[in-house]
């Protein structure tokens, strides 16, 4: 027909997690440096715990492989300890903050609540779909060939749909933290700063590898990095757009 064009459909993964995991648009402060400094502290951080090993294994191609094992071990240990941290950092929050001074508390909540179930539910399919995969070909396959290869490729469809909604998700989640920045601006960058540390700390107390000349404080750059840059988002809230920590002010205005 003329005049018609043919506009591609967009994911279905992508469209529910813009509409689960992004927080409203109100609650979205239009600041550029700010928005910068949330992808920084976040993937920055990351980068740099990654990188502060690098010297160890460039002229080791040896241990190129153990660390390699390690940043992947940590990158798959980050979901889990996010979806531990951010309930945990938000009521220690509550435990501080004055009453809200616009709407009820019960309101912010359902943003988080939301956003925090959907990414627990990918996750478990992802893992449950992977876990009943394997159980199902080492157990059965011999027995129920068809009927195991049929209930295979529907887990493996599970865990594919799984897969592609933590994948529009991990932006999303990276910058607003699960949309707590619906409660307030200032706790995706506290959020942040308490996986860094996590994540440091496991790498001084549980490491993976002994790293010979690996200097005890050499594990803890990344997170320092992650302060440093969380605590330059939160000055600027708070010069820019005066928002007080412990303060629940009204929803921002998007300037």
């Amino acid at each position: 027909m003329t005049g018609v064009e043919n506009v591609p459909k967009e994911h279905k993964d992508r469209v529910l997690a813009r509409r689960w995991m992004e927080p409203r648009g109100d609650a979205v402060l239009r600041d550029l440096p700010i928005a910068l400094l949330q992808a920084l502290r976040f993937w920055g951080g990351i980068a740099i715990a990654l990188a502060v090993k690098w010297p160890l294994v460039a002229n080791e191609s040896g241990l190129l492989v153990l660390w390699l094992r390690d940043g992947g071990f940590r990158l798959l240990l980050v979901p889990f300890l996010l979806l531990v941290t951010a309930p945990l950092v938000t009521v220690a929050y509550f435990l501080v903050v004055r009453p809200p001074t616009q709407g009820r508390l019960g309101e912010r909540l359902r943003g988080p609540l939301t956003a925090t179930g959907a990414f627990l539910g990918h996750l478990v399919l992802v893992a449950g779909g992977g876990a009943l995969t394997a159980w199902l070909g080492t157990a059965y396959l011999d027995e129920q060939p068809v009927l195991v290869v049929a209930g295979i490729l529907v887990c493996l469809y599970g865990v594919a749909r799984g897969v592609a909604f933590l994948w529009f998700a991990v932006p999303a989640v990276s910058r607003h933290m699960f949309r707590t920045v619906e409660i307030h601006q200032a706790l995706p960058a506290l959020i942040t700063v308490a996986l860094a540390w996590e994540l440091a700390l496991q790498d001084v107390l549980f490491p993976l590898t002994r790293w010979a000349g690996d200097p005890v404080l050499l594990p803890l750059g990344g997170a320092v990095a992650t302060t440093l840059v969380a605590g330059t988002e939160l000055w600027r809230l708070y010069t820019r757009h005066g928002m007080r920590f412990r303060l629940l002010t009204a929803r921002p205005a998007n300037r």
